[in-house]
């Protein structure tokens, strides 16, 4: 994947503005701040009275960390979906698009329409190891040759040698998802 453009202060001081960084203040909040990532906007979480010129050396600090690590861009996806092919399939299970979504719900990571060849990913997987989202994206890549879970599926898609390791990575992140919600 390509380099990062490293994060200057009067780069975040213009996102803030643009709102590709949404500051989101909260009277709950008392001492820390969080970002997370909702498609292409950064959500900082901070205390109401938080001063982010005050904090604008950490926070170019944190947001350069952050994006050492990020691959939730639409082009990270794609991206992503052509070395995953290339590597496990020898390039020919190809989806037609692959995108960030907001609509899968709390037990789906992805989801694939066989007859059109679209793929789509929960913007709940930004968050997650890179290896987690590899595994996902095979997943669905073997749903363009193999629609339902079925024996053949599964050796398919089971090329990626994490596969049974990221199972268990999902249901603890899902299971803490439940937990944040109360559920």
């Amino acid at each position: 994947m390509a380099s990062r453009p490293r994060w200057t202060a009067e780069g975040v001081l213009r996102a803030i503005a643009r709102g590709e960084i949404e500051v989101r203040r909260s009277a709950r909040r008392k001492k820390t701040i969080a970002v997370s990532k909702e498609i292409d906007t950064y959500v900082l979480s901070t205390p109401v009275r938080y001063d982010v010129e005050q904090n604008i050396r950490s926070l170019t600090d944190l947001f350069n960390r952050l994006s050492a690590r990020d691959h939730s861009s639409a082009a990270d996806l794609q991206e992503l979906a052509e070395e995953m092919s290339r590597r496990y399939f020898a390039g020919r299970l190809r989806p037609n698009s692959i995108r960030w979504v907001t609509n899968q719900n709390v037990s789906r990571w992805a989801s694939t329409t066989t007859s059109s060849g679209d793929i789509r990913v929960s913007h709940r997987l930004q968050a997650v190891p890179r290896w987690v989202l590899e595994t996902v994206i095979v997943h669905e890549l073997a749903h363009l040759q193999i629609g339902p879970h079925s024996k053949e599926f599964h050796q398919l898609a089971d090329r990626h040698p994490r596969q049974a390791e990221a199972k268990l990575f999902l249901d603890g992140f899902s299971a803490g998802e439940r937990f944040g919600r109360g559920s």
